[in-house]
């Protein structure tokens, strides 16, 4: 097998580059966390932590969680940030890096991502958890990996985004048509597990992967024209297979869509903090924030010992 170019597997001093880890420094079993600052609240649940690297926003912390070795990343927000996150631990799992070639067997990773999130059913209120069943990307870089659908329902449900964001954009403007939604799957024992061990109430359902925090998420600024009008309240309309989409927030598609290439298992679990059709926020959402950390830790513990 050919070795792979420095310029396109980088790694320096034996670390890969943005993480700023060497092999063995990573659990299989990782968390991922946008907020640099939620990765030691989700390491604080550990029981002994082995390892802590710290490069620009991604921070690591390894150690064991109930004797399950365990790490917390954190990414940042987006889906550019997660992509370099996910292709580095594919690349530390995957890969001799002193020969620079991939290795003949590896065993999967397992990745759940807590969060925090906008809902937007009325119905489902503000301190609810949302799991993923699907993701809907309203991001472009899902788009430079190839991978195929995963299923009818995921086949569906871009159809349908498709035609509500072409739909909604008013004739005549510069970007109708050329928003191009990819869904994506959660794990299903990832989901189940999170289900089963749940630490307040839940919603299952689609999540929207949106690429930035305002016009993407269908916030109105004054001074600012949006190119889809009515986003939020078409994308909530939105069923299929009798799933609804219930939440907006900026990584699982990309999770859900690379992790599934990859065969690894992936979930997200995000207390919903703001719920946009009521208009109302939750200020203080660390309570929520840790019954979402909790209930992922004992969903990771539970697949953990079915391996």
């Amino acid at each position: 097998m050919a070795k792979i170019k420095g310029s396109e597997m980088v790694v320096s001093s034996g670390k890969i580059y943005h993480l700023g880890l060497k092999p063995g420094e990573l659990a299989r079993n990782i968390f991922v966390v946008g907020d640099p600052a939620r990765a030691d609240k989700v390491a604080s649940y550990f029981n002994t932590i082995e390892h802590k690297a710290n490069n620009r926003e991604y921070l690591t912390r390894t150690g064991t969680y109930k004797g399950m070795p365990v790490s917390v990343v954190s990414t940042g927000i987006g889906t550019d940030n997660t992509e370099i996150a996910l292709v580095e631990f594919f690349v530390l799992n995957e890969f001799d890096l002193e020969k620079r070639v991939k290795k003949e067997k590896a065993e999967p990773l397992t990745i759940i991502r807590i969060g925090t999130s906008g809902g937007l059913q009325k119905d489902i209120d503000v301190g609810n958890l949302a799991i993923s069943s699907y993701a809907l990307g309203l991001d472009s870089t899902g788009a430079f990996y190839q991978v195929p659908v995963p299923d009818m329902t995921a086949a569906r449900l871009e159809g349908k985004a498709q035609a509500a964001i072409s739909g909604a954009i008013p004739s005549g403007k510069r970007f109708r048509g050329k928003i191009y939604p990819y869904a994506s799957k959660a794990s299903p024992e990832v989901v189940n597990a999170l289900k089963r061990n749940a630490e307040a109430p839940f919603a299952v359902g689609i999540t929207v992967t949106a690429p930035g925090f305002f016009a993407p998420q269908g916030r109105t600024i004054p001074g600012l024209e949006l190119t889809v009008p009515g986003l939020q309240e078409k994308l909530a309309e939105i069923e299929v297979a009798g799933q609804r989409i219930i939440n907006f927030e900026m990584e699982s598609s990309l999770l859900f869509h690379l992790a599934g290439k990859m065969g690894y298992r992936c979930g997200t679990i995000c207390p919903i903090i703001a719920n946009r059709p009521a208009g109302t926020f939750l200020v203080d959402y660390s309570d929520a924030v840790d019954k979402a950390i909790v209930t992922g830790l004992k969903a990771m513990h539970e697949l953990y010992k079915k391996q």
